[in-house]
């Protein structure tokens, strides 16, 4: 969401002016520019650790399974 500095508020894209200036005539900071591409928390990933975990024991039960 775009930032203006001068007026302290952030502003939606469809308030903004075609040039990208808030209403009341400044320049619009993007977030864009400032911040990085954002990453994927840990606990995601441990969550896909776990599943992987989960799944490949539950082939490796039915592979047993299916021979027994």
């Amino acid at each position: 969401m775009p930032w203006c500095d001068d007026c302290d508020r952030f502003y939606t894209p469809t308030t903004l002016t075609p040039d990208g200036h808030c209403p009341e005539g400044h320049q619009v900071a993007e977030p864009s520019e400032a911040d990085g591409e954002a990453k994927v928390p840990w606990h995601f990933w441990l969550l896909v650790v776990a599943l992987a975990l989960y799944l490949g024991w539950r082939a490796v039960e039915g592979i047993i399974w299916l021979f027994s």
